[in-house]
C-alpha cells in the first residue's frame, strides 16, 4: 500500500495541460452502472440488444464477442466489482467537493442504494493514454480514512458525450472508470524515465451512464455501443 503523499507524475505537461481542462460540470449529478442495462428485462432493452447481438455476429471481425452472447462479454467488460471489492457498484453521485484541495466528491453507492463511501477526490495526474486509449484521470482521496478503502484511487476518462448534450438531445453520457486501494494495482510504470504508464488490465471498462432519461434513452446507447442506426 501507498502511504507516502507525493504525486506519482509521468508526464508533466499532461499533469498541467489536462488537469486544468477538468470540468465538474461535465461530472455533476447521479450516475447508474451499465451493469443495470445488461441485467434488465424490459422488453425494449432485450430488443436492443437482440439487435446489438445479431450486428456483431454478422460481422466476422467482431463475432467471437458474442461467442457467449453479447451481454455476457460486455457483463465481463464492465463488471464492478473488484478483488478488493466484492460489492456491486450501483450508483454514483458526484458534487463539489468540500475541500478547497480537491477536485470532486464522489459518493459510492451498492445495489441496494447503501452508501458505501463518499470522498473528495483531487487530481493526482493524468495518464496520456489510458481507458480506451483517451487521456485518463488519476484521482486520490486524501481522506484518513481511506487508507484502506477499495476506492482509494480512482481512473476515470471524462463524460463522453458531454453532460449537457442530452439535454440538447444528444445520447445520455457515459465514463470509464477503475479503482483501488493502491495505485500500482492499476497501472505499471515504465522503468523508462518519462516512458509513461499503461494500464495493467486494459480490459476492464467499469461504466457508469448519466442516471436520466427514459428506456428509449437507455437502447440508445446500447445502440450506439455497437454502431446501430
Amino acid at each position: 500500500m501507498r502511504t507516502e503523499k507525493e504525486p506519482i507524475v509521468s508526464n508533466t505537461q499532461t499533469k498541467t495541460t489536462e488537469s486544468r481542462s477538468f470540468d465538474l460540470t461535465d461530472w455533476l449529478g447521479d450516475w447508474e452502472s451499465f451493469e443495470h442495462y445488461l441485467d434488465s428485462e424490459d422488453p425494449a432493452i432485450r430488443q436492443a440488444w437482440q439487435e446489438a447481438e445479431q450486428a456483431v455476429l454478422a460481422n466476422p471481425k467482431t463475432a467471437p464477442m458474442a461467442a457467449r452472447g453479447i451481454r455476457t462479454f460486455w457483463s465481463m467488460a464492465c463488471a464492478t466489482t473488484s478483488p478488493e471489492n466484492i460489492i456491486r457498484i450501483g450508483y454514483w453521485t458526484i458534487g463539489k467537493p468540500q475541500s478547497e484541495h480537491a477536485d470532486v466528491r464522489i459518493t459510492w453507492y451498492a445495489e441496494d442504494n447503501t452508501d458505501l463511501d463518499t470522498y473528495d477526490y483531487r487530481i493526482d495526474h493524468v495518464i496520456g493514454h489510458g481507458l480506451e486509449g483517451s487521456p485518463t484521470y488519476v484521482f486520490v482521496t486524501d481522506d484518513p480514512n481511506a487508507e484502506d478503502s477499495p476506492f482509494r484511487w480512482l481512473l476515470a476518462i471524462a463524460p463522453l458525450p458531454s453532460r449537457k448534450a442530452f439535454g440538447e438531445g444528444g445520447l445520455l453520457s457515459h465514463l470509464h472508470f477503475q479503482y483501488a486501494n493502491d495505485l500500482g494495482t492499476l497501472v505499471a510504470t515504465d522503468e523508462t524515465e518519462d516512458a509513461g504508464e499503461t494500464l495493467r488490465n486494459p480490459r476492464w471498462y467499469a461504466t457508469m451512464c448519466a442516471d436520466e432519461g427514459d428506456t428509449e434513452d437507455r437502447c440508445c446507447i446500447i445502440r450506439a455501443l455497437h454502431h446501430l442506426g
